[in-house]
């Protein structure tokens, strides 16, 4: 797999980060600097931890399911570039401010940001890639977004107001998935 590839699917992952911090960041009346740190760190933490873990467990399962690893790899894409897409066109529901974020609730959202980073790591174990550099670019990734949402929040709700960057995500993803196939 490409660095590009790479970089694009950190990215893509780091949105949902993103999009929590910036709420966060909407409503940080009470929420310090430092707790907005860790909350970035958690971020980070999390989606790079959860990519290992789906490396980890995907290449296990890849000794049953060798042949049909490039088939499963895309599956997986097209289906989290799906689940992105269609998540664009449901109607959001109102966001509530948070105002103080507990360190259980800081975790808690990061590993709910976490789970697609699961399946990626899970899609990784099927192609040639540096898991290392993988996961620290995924890592990364979730932090910068994390750090970059909660300082522009208000600035970010009012730019990805539309549905258009999740769609163009999922767009990605697919279209990743499709050059693992071939």
């Amino acid at each position: 797999m490409s660095y590009l590839s790479v970089i694009l699917i950190a990215v893509i992952e780091a949105m949902d980060c993103f999009a929590v911090a910036t709420s966060i960041g909407l409503g940080r009346s009470g929420m310090s600097r430092l707790k907005a740190l860790v909350l970035a760190l958690s971020f980070g933490f999390f989606q790079g931890g959860m990519t290992l873990v789906g490396f980890f467990s995907g290449t296990l399962a890849r000794h049953w399911i060798h042949d049909l690893g490039s088939i499963i790899a895309c599956a997986i894409l097209c289906l989290l570039g799906t689940k992105f897409i269609l998540e664009a066109f449901r109607k959001k529901e109102h966001v509530h401010k948070i105002v103080n974020l507990s360190f259980a609730s800081i975790v808690l959202l990061s590993l709910a940001t976490s789970i697609d980073a699961l399946t990626i790591g899970i899609s990784f174990a099927f192609v040639e890639i540096d898991i290392v550099i993988a996961t620290i670019t995924i890592a990364l990734a979730a932090f910068m977004f994390g750090i970059l949402g909660f300082e522009i929040g208000n600035r970010a709700a009012r730019i990805f107001k539309s549905n258009l960057p999740q769609i163009f995500a999922g767009i990605i993803l697919i279209a990743i998935a499709v050059k693992f196939f071939f």
